[in-house]
């Protein structure tokens, strides 16, 4: 018995220092599609053939390299008028394997459910995706969806201090190098709230700051009152919960944070069992 617990304490200890950020070969369920915009409306017509191809090639290479572009990648496919603009974002607290899996879900969701749009957002909990005719890289747009439950109601003694601590997450954000941010309020030893925001990296500090002061003052009347709300725009975004729904360090800034196979992992962990044997037995 004493053997085994010794294989089962090697195999653990490999996962932790080879597989910091998580080492699950599936994503988390915990992820789910929270929105999405699709428009219909085609002002500049394409050639279809083209417009398919053009984007097929853009999504397939915003899942190949938003891992290494460390959760957030751009990229231009194609001539107008047939060009594409398109930009995928992943939450900065994942692992790159959720990441990834994440994108894929928005991909294919943008492909089932807006097969003609010219210009189309997907919103997941962990990812963001948008791709559009026209060129949106660097320009602050105030587009946004809340989410909340109407029956959710936070003790009123706790509103506005919830408010200003979200405000001072949003000013954090806007600070760092990837603006992402978490932060934690004790309002006293039994209640807690923990916030989170984080804007896209191709506008400025100064626009990321204003745009998710805007989705405070937006959204006020429909989040201010509730103890967990979450709001989705087209450039910045919010979380506000009171349990801890994200992991305790950024991971994007990891050297670690890289794809894991499961077929790495199972060598991995045939590797340590077979020495873990070799010294027990």
């Amino acid at each position: 018995m004493q053997a085994f617990y010794f294989v089962m304490l090697c195999v653990i200890s490999f996962f932790a220092l080879v597989f910091p950020n998580g080492f699950f070969c599936l994503a988390d369920d915990t992820n789910r599609e929270t929105g999405s915009l699709c428009d219909k409306a085609d002002k500049n017509p394409v050639n279809e053939d083209t417009f398919q191809t053009n984007l097929k090639t853009l999504l397939d290479s915003l899942a190949s390299n938003v891992v290494d572009s460390h959760g957030f990648y751009q990229t231009i496919v194609g001539k107008k008028p047939n060009r594409l603009y398109g930009t995928i974002l992943c939450r900065g607290d994942i692992s790159a394997n959720n990441c990834f899996n994440c994108v894929l879900n928005s991909t294919r969701v943008s492909s089932n459910d807006c097969p003609k749009s010219r210009d189309v957002t997907i919103w997941f909990r962990w990812c963001f995706l948008r791709y559009s005719n026209e060129s949106f890289f660097g320009d602050m747009q105030g587009t946004a969806t809340a989410i909340t439950n109407e029956t959710d109601i936070d003790d009123p003694s706790l509103v506005s201090q919830g408010l200003s601590f979200m405000s001072g997450v949003a000013a954090a954000a806007s600070e760092k190098s990837f603006m992402f941010h978490t932060e934690v309020l004790n309002f006293n030893q039994s209640e807690k709230r923990y916030g989170m925001t984080q804007c896209t990296r191709d506008i400025s500090r100064k626009d990321c700051r204003r745009c998710l002061d805007a989705q405070l003052v937006n959204f006020e009347t429909f989040i201010g009152n509730k103890r967990r709300w979450e709001v989705h725009g087209l450039n910045c975004f919010m979380w506000y919960d009171d349990y801890q729904f994200y992991s305790n360090v950024s991971t994007l800034l990891s050297a670690s944070w890289r794809l894991s196979s499961c077929r790495s992992l199972v060598s991995g962990i045939t590797v340590v069992v077979s020495a873990a044997l070799l010294i027990v037995f």
